[in-house]
């Protein structure tokens, strides 16, 4: 397979293809080896942001171990998702990728690697016409008729599919914030399907770590019984972190769960206090419920009430 091995090395050059905006020029001109922790820095948002002249360079960085370790599964991710916005030069990589195979990490695939030289060469590319050949001549007739069939088939992965799969990894990780986001993923059955024990479970792992949105979420839940059985005592508990760390929906909420007795003890001085930091966030309603709330208190709870908001502090996560 010696033919298709300097392919790789002359498409992971080819950052001068379809730059995108100046920002996109400052990461080209950082693309040096002995500058390339500025690329990786200019080029990831771009890429996230679903660039495919950055996802395919980026991929670049990761194969050479340019920048950032070298991680070949990684290289591959990022090459795929340019692939799948028909950039030829991701394509034709991809393909060399799979015909050679990287020992170890990637298994050698020669219907995977055919298919994405079928894709490079429908873009009129002559050397991915020749690479097509040639791999072609090196297979049995079912390897050709899989490459086919999977090209006939093949749909790129659903963007919300794709987020998913990407944010579930790093909040398999620890990653607080993407576990929150999986979480919501799951509770809308938007890229995941919709479960709300699954929700749950994943912004409970969030809240533990400090997540003030994900503590809210989970007292939500427990607030409505979503995905677990209603309990107003355990909503309250989390709303209660939420606020503490400056969630003001959680605020308000709290203050009428004050107000109201329910989870908690009834405390129309701690309602109040809980209105007020709520309204100073900018909650409308909370305005409302503090003007309404303070007509039938004494003069004395609401001196209290304020004070106790003038002290709040809000918890760093």
């Amino acid at each position: 397979m010696k033919r298709f091995t300097g392919f790789i090395l002359m498409v992971s050059m080819a950052v001068i293809v379809g730059c995108a905006g100046s920002h996109y020029q400052k990461g080209i001109k950082n693309y040096r080896p002995e500058d390339a922790v500025a690329a990786v820095r200019e080029l990831r948002p771009l890429a996230e942001r679903g660039s495919a002249d950055a996802q395919f360079n980026l991929g670049s960085l990761y194969y050479q171990g340019w920048g950032l370790p070298q991680d070949y599964q990684e290289a591959v991710r990022w090459f795929r998702r340019a692939a799948e916005q028909r950039h030829l030069h991701a394509q034709a990589t991809l393909g060399t990728i799979y015909a050679e195979g990287v020992q170890g990490v990637i298994a050698q695939d020669y219907p995977q690697a055919l298919m994405w030289f079928i894709f490079a060469a429908a873009q009129g590319d002559a050397e991915a016409m020749g690479f097509r050949d040639t791999l072609a001549a090196k297979m049995t007739p079912s390897q050709i008729t899989e490459a086919q069939k999977m090209a006939r088939e093949f749909k790129p992965e659903d963007s919300y599919a794709k987020l998913y799969r990407e944010l579930k990894s790093l909040a398999e990780k620890g990653d607080a914030t993407s576990q929150l986001k999986v979480g919501l993923m799951h509770y809308q059955g938007r890229g995941a399907v919709k479960d709300f024990g699954e929700a749950l479970q994943w912004f409970r792992r969030a809240a533990l770590q400090g997540n003030a949105m994900a503590q809210a979420n989970v007292a939500y839940m427990y607030d409505l019984g979503e995905g677990v059985p209603q309990n107003h005592q355990e909503a309250a508990e989390w709303y209660i972190k939420a606020a503490e760390r400056g969630n003001g929906q959680a605020q308000f909420t709290l203050a009428s769960m004050y107000e109201k007795g329910l989870g908690v003890q009834q405390d129309e001085v701690r309602a109040l206090m809980w209105f007020n930091i709520a309204a100073a966030q900018g909650q409308v309603k909370a305005k409302a419920a503090r003007d309404r709330i303070t007509v039938w208190m004494s003069l004395e709870q609401i001196a209290e009430a304020q004070r106790l908001a003038r002290e709040f502090k809000i918890l760093s996560e």
